[in-house]
Order: structure tokens, then C-alpha cells, then sequence
């Protein structure tokens, strides 16, 4: 039997596309591949990374394997791409079972299959789904039978009439410990150059966690909170195996961990720190922060364990944006927590919000303009006092699986014609939410402001590298764009 499975590529690129940080491997299809080739090694197994080579030359790839099963990973930006994807599979090669899966499917299972033709959605949780699914199709089960496996959504028309499918999401993989490293086998490193900032090359990515215990109405992580607990952790003898696997094995030098917040136990954070310590790989890496829990232990510990830059969610510089949106941090946490980090010498990239958007007791409220530009204030006054090093902000978008998306909907601040054009979305420029009394041509100046204000700390932080320079170009033509919007 073979399966081939994608993440998938968006249609049609936008000239002010975001500069993604997935400039490594795609983690979700590397496990789902790992995991199936643990149950059923007899399996043969391709990859495909459609972000990295594009909508064609992936559809040629699929067409020359000719799989048994096709399993697609969406996420909203590149929704019309999967769902061509799919539909072209259905169309070219009508012995091919399609799957969908991933983020956006979880939040909207019934429009991605409407969308796609897909056979299948999975949602929640991906690697035991869709081996059962793999198994069942091996072993000659009828969609009857398919259809009733956890996490399982399905439409089956007859004419204009539909029957609906929906099981609830399989419950989480406890512990993280038991799944297989992901497929890293499966692909070729050389292609990825790595998050812009960097000590050392080459980089791979990987999950100390999954999930997070915090409820942010801006959330969009739905497949974490399709089940429970909405938090897991890997061991730190797991996640140093894998590191030094990576080391050994492929030479990376360095590593991101990009779950939601490596602190979320500080007990489980120390000690992965420690093993990477006690292992002595010479291995740097990075990791994404809660402003707290924090303590001086953490940063001591992460900086001799190599960690040399951090990702910290600071998202506003309001503190009733912070309650209403369910942060549950405290602004005069954010100073001390980055005190501590740059006392270790741990480089910090600020993450920051614009325009946040929540509900108190069914009532709308927002950040209004000069609300926006207290958060930019606040991210330049601890950059002068050189508490952050890089600043980072986007404008708030209601993506499907957040809270915020339906907070939008039930308040229709989302143009309608963003509900079907998710392909929109990947344009930066795009204010996807319409909020009472905030015109667009305020909105752009703050947006410019902030630009300025990224690119000034940019100058001032960088230590440039060759391979910074297309992203120095993109990033200074969109800043030149921004400013000619009306």
C-alpha cells in the first residue's frame, strides 16, 4: 500500500505574504508518517512539502507516486491549495482515497470537505486516526465501518442529498513519550535555511509539548483543544534523545522548540534543560516563553543548556486587553521576566497585537487606534531600556478555531467574502476584522508606524548574514508598499 502525504501549498502566492518562521521541515505529516510506519512497516510512506516546492511540482509528485491514500495538512492560509489538491485528486485518480486534516480541518471539518471533495476529515489529533483509517482501507473495511472511527467526519451524497459523519476527536496520545521521532528520514534538510535568526546551521524544529492549559480568546490552535488534557509533555530524556539523534544523525546545530510555551511547567522545562546540558552536544537552540511562570532558575538553567533566544508573548501594552482576552499575565511581569533573560545573555523577540478584539458578558470590545499605539509604545520603551532586543506584531485576525473567530462572527466584523476566500488571508496588508469606528486609513497609519518601529530595532539588533538578504529586500518592499496604501 502507499501513502503520500502533503502539506499543503497555497494556490497563488501574495507579493506581501507573510515571511513564515516554517523554514524548516513540516513537523505534523513527519509524525503522522513516523507513527503509521511504527504500526505498519510494510507501508511505503512519501512526504511532500508543498509549501517548500509549490502547488504544481507537488500536484507532479502526487501524480508519479499514484498513492493509495492521499492525507493533506491544512491550515487556513493555504486552504484553496489543499482543497485543488484534493479535487484534482478525486478527478486524476479516482482509485485514490483522499484525507484531510490539520488545523483548519479541525476548526471547520464540514466546509473543508464541502470545499475539498475529500472522502475524509480528520479532526483533533492526527497520527492514530489516520493509521486506523490507513488499517481499515488495508484491510477491506467498508466506509460504513470507516466512518465510525473516533475523529472521523465524512459527507456522503446521493444527488443534492447529503449524510453527515462527525465523531468526536480520538483522545490525545498520553504520553507524548510513546510517539515515534517524526520521519526526518523521509525528507531532504538542505532545502531549509531556518528561521532568520540563528547561531548555527542547520536548524530542525521540535515539540517539547503539545497543547497549552491557557484559553486565549486569539487562540487558533483547535486541534490542542479538541481533547484533554489540553496540555502534555514530553520527558526531558525524550526530548534530548531526539535532539541528539538530530545531531548525530542529520548534523543539525541547532533546534527551535516551538511549543506553545516551554515554561508551562517550570519542573519539566529544568529538567530538559539539564539533560541537554548533561549531554554536551553543542547544539544551540531557541524556544518560545510565557511572560510567567518565570524564575531566575529557568533562565540560568536554559542559557548554560545552550538556549540563546527566546520568543516571549507579550501580545499588548494594555492591561484590560490582557484580562479580556484571557492572557493571564501581568504587564509588570514583563519587565522582570526580560530582566532575567538578558541577564543570562538570552536574546528577545517581543510578540505584540494590534487592534485585540474579546467579549465581556456578551458585549463587544476592542483595542481602538490609540489603544494599538500604547502597544507599540510599550514595545519601544522596553526596547530602549533594552529589555527585548527584536520586536515582532501583527494585526489581530479571527482565525477559525480561536474563540475571537466566533466572538467576530456573532459581532460581523469578518467581510463575508473572507468566510470562502481563505486564500486572502495570507495577505498581510488584509485587515480582516471591520471594527465600529476604526476607519482603514487609521488603521494603516498605525500599521506603518509599527513597521517603522520593527525595521528601526531591526537596524539597530541584527548582526546581518548572507542568507538575511532576501528577507531584508522583502521586508523593506513591503514596508515601501504599506506606506503608499491609502
Amino acid at each position: 500500500m502507499k501513502v503520500q502525504l502533503v502539506f499543503a501549498p497555497a494556490l497563488a502566492e501574495s507579493s506581501l505574504e507573510a515571511l513564515a518562521e516554517s523554514m524548516c521541515p513540516p513537523l505534523g505529516v513527519l509524525y503522522l508518517a513516523a507513527y503509521l510506519r511504527s504500526k505498519m512497516p510494510e507501508v511505503q510512506i512519501k512526504v511532500t512539502d508543498g509549501a517548500l516546492i509549490g502547488f504544481q511540482k507537488t500536484w507532479e509528485e502526487i501524480e508519479a507516486f499514484q498513492p493509495d491514500v492521499l492525507g493533506i495538512s491544512f491550515y487556513t492560509m493555504s486552504t484553496h491549495g489543499a482543497s485543488a489538491l484534493a479535487r484534482r485528486a478525486k478527478e486524476k485518480l479516482p482509485d485514490t482515497t483522499v484525507v484531510v486534516g490539520g488545523p483548519h480541518t479541525t476548526a471547520l471539518p464540514l466546509d473543508t470537505l464541502r470545499q475539498s471533495h475529500a472522502d475524509i476529515a480528520v479532526v483533533g489529533e492526527g497520527e492514530i486516526a489516520f493509521f486506523q483509517i490507513v488499517q481499515a482501507l488495508n484491510s477491506g473495511c467498508s466506509n460504513q465501518e470507516i466512518y465510525k472511527l473516533p475523529g472521523v467526519w465524512a459527507i456522503e451524497r446521493d444527488g443534492e442529498t447529503e449524510r453527515v459523519h462527525e465523531n468526536p476527536a480520538a483522545q490525545f496520545i498520553s504520553p507524548l513519550d510513546i510517539l515515534p521521532s517524526p520521519a526526518w528520514d523521509l525528507i531532504d534538510f538542505s532545502p531549509y535555511k531556518g528561521w532568520y535568526l540563528s547561531k548555527q546551521s542547520p536548524e530542525a524544529t521540535i515539540f517539547s509539548a503539545r497543547g497549552c492549559p491557557y484559553w486565549c480568546a486569539f487562540c487558533s490552535n483547535a486541534v490542542w483543544k479538541s481533547s484533554r488534557p489540553t496540555l502534555r509533555l514530553r520527558s526531558a530524556r525524550n526530548v534530548a534523545d531526539e535532539v541528539e539523534m538530530l545531531s548525530r544523525k542529520f548534523g543539525i546545530r541547532e533546534f527551535f522548540d516551538q511549543a506553545d510555551e516551554f515554561n508551562n511547567s517550570l519542573e519539566n522545562a529544568l529538567e530538559i534543560c539539564r539533560e541537554l546540558k548533561k549531554r554536551n552536544l553543542g547544539v544551540t537552540w531557541k524556544a518560545q516563553l510565557r511572560v510567567k511562570p518565570f524564575t531566575e532558575e529557568l533562565a540560568q538553567a536554559m542559557a548554560e543548556a545552550g538556549c540563546w533566544y527566546v520568543h516571549l508573548g507579550i501580545e499588548t501594552g494594555n492591561q484590560e486587553t490582557i484580562e479580556g482576552t484571557g492572557k493571564k499575565i501581568d504587564l509588570k511581569d514583563v519587565e522582570t521576566t526580560c530582566a532575567l533573560l538578558q541577564k543570562y545573555n538570552i536574546k528577545v523577540l517581543g510578540l505584540f497585537m494590534l487592534y485585540n478584539v474579546w467579549e465581556e458578558e456578551g458585549q463587544l470590545r476592542f483595542e481602538n487606534s490609540a489603544a494599538s499605539l500604547r502597544t507599540l509604545d510599550f514595545a519601544w520603551k522596553l526596547f530602549n531600556k533594552r529589555l527585548i532586543d527584536y520586536i515582532s506584531w501583527s494585526v489581530t485576525a479571527p482565525y477559525p478555531g480561536s474563540r475571537l473567530f466566533d466572538i467576530a462572527r456573532r459581532h460581523n466584523l469578518i467581510d463575508p467574502r473572507l468566510l470562502t476566500d481563505w486564500e486572502a488571508w495570507q495577505k498581510e496588508a488584509l485587515f480582516m476584522i471591520s471594527l465600529p469606528g476604526v476607519s482603514r486609513r487609521e488603521q494603516q497609519k498605525v500599521k506603518l508606524k509599527g513597521e517603522l518601529l520593527r525595521l528601526r530595532c531591526m537596524l539597530r539588533s541584527w548582526n546581518f548574514k548572507a542568507k538575511d538578504i532576501p528577507f531584508l529586500i522583502k521586508r523593506g518592499l513591503h514596508l515601501l508598499l504599506a506606506s503608499r496604501e491609502k
